[in-house]
């Protein structure tokens, strides 16, 4: 009788194995469109060389296809154009994503010989993108510049966030004019800033006036923990954050007023140099990991802010309204 049950649950276990790994016939056809595609985009004019790599998946996890194409040094923005469209086009790249049955593609990454951290990812059955697109992230790569770009349900542009001051972020939105273009491109510093097209015309302006507040606490970071993030969003107001040097935040518990913390004459800055105007805009100020001091909003209304409850309450707000000879409005959204 066990060894009955044992072979019934063999039977089981190589069923369920069978189901789970993928076909042969599947992995076949797969590493034939892999190929197909590889041979149509080698000899494209810039191409320095293109790798069309099938992954079974192993146990379950589906069959892909994955096409790298590396840049000549000179290649022209029209010829990586047409590696994109190339691609987009062949029934066995990116036509779809699951054009090739048994199998799907992902998507094209594009990189420069002579630049490692640059890369363009394109999307599977994308709408070919304009050659200026193409244009703003390989100039910048072919310049040394570490940026990367994808096209997809969206477009991105990313660069990183080595210590930029507001300043230099304002810099970069107005290279990027993302004051004034309507394609819809969001822009990615480092890993905290998120920007979406287009943005008020008041916003680079906002970011100059802060910089001098962030560059007031830089003296006093020597772990380099101060980080400045921007977020805007389609539709909501900007929302700026200050991540200051632990040697100037607060106790955890507080132990004294914010007003009479070390800290108290940088953040003030802060809230000096967050002027009223048409376009309202959130400030908020953390400090290590899960530590919100406070946020303040130029609209007059207390923020709403993401994490732990601020350790003192609507005070910056209050304080920022003070300064500013701002009374609270009648009414606040909830």
């Amino acid at each position: 009788m066990r060894s009955r049950v044992w072979a019934v649950l063999a039977v089981a276990v190589v069923t369920v194995s069978l189901a789970g790994c993928s076909s042969p016939l599947d992995v076949s056809e797969a590493e034939r469109a892999a190929a197909a595609t590889c041979e149509v985009l080698q000899p494209l004019p810039g191409v320095a060389s293109a790798s069309c790599v099938v992954d079974d998946g192993g146990f379950d996890a589906g069959i892909s296809r994955d096409t790298s194409v590396t840049l000549e040094a000179g290649v022209t923005a029209q010829e990586a154009h047409h590696v994109m469209t190339t691609w987009l086009s062949s029934k066995d790249g990116g036509f779809d994503e699951y054009e090739v049955t048994g199998s799907r593609a992902t998507s094209l990454r594009m990189s420069l010989t002579t630049n490692e951290d640059a890369s363009f990812s394109l999307a599977p059955g994308t709408p070919p993108t304009g050659v200026a697109f193409v244009e703003e992230w390989l100039s910048r790569a072919q310049r040394g510049m570490p940026i990367s770009a994808s096209a997809g349900d969206g477009r991105t542009i990313h660069v990183p966030n080595e210590g930029l001051s507001p300043a230099a972020q304002a810099n970069l939105l107005d290279e990027f004019a993302m004051q004034t273009r309507t394609d819809g491109l969001t822009l990615a510093i480092g890993d905290g800033s998120t920007v979406e097209s287009p943005v008020s015309a008041s916003l680079s302006a906002t970011l100059h006036a802060l910089d001098a507040s962030y560059l007031g606490f830089v003296a006093s970071d020597p772990d380099h923990e101060l980080e400045f993030d921007v977020d805007v969003f389609t539709g909501s107001p900007p929302r700026l954050r200050f991540r200051i040097p632990t040697g100037m935040a607060p106790s955890i518990p507080p132990d004294r007023a914010l007003t009479e913390t070390s800290g108290w004459p940088a953040i003030r800055t802060v809230l000096e140099a967050a002027t009223p105007g048409e376009e309202p805009y959130t400030v908020a100020l953390t400090a290590v990991p899960g530590q919100v001091i406070g946020g303040f909003s130029t609209s007059g209304c207390a923020p709403e802010l993401t994490g732990p409850e601020p350790q003192f309450g609507g005070e910056l707000q209050a304080q920022w309204a003070q300064i500013h000879g701002i009374p609270r409005p009648e009414t606040c959204p909830r």
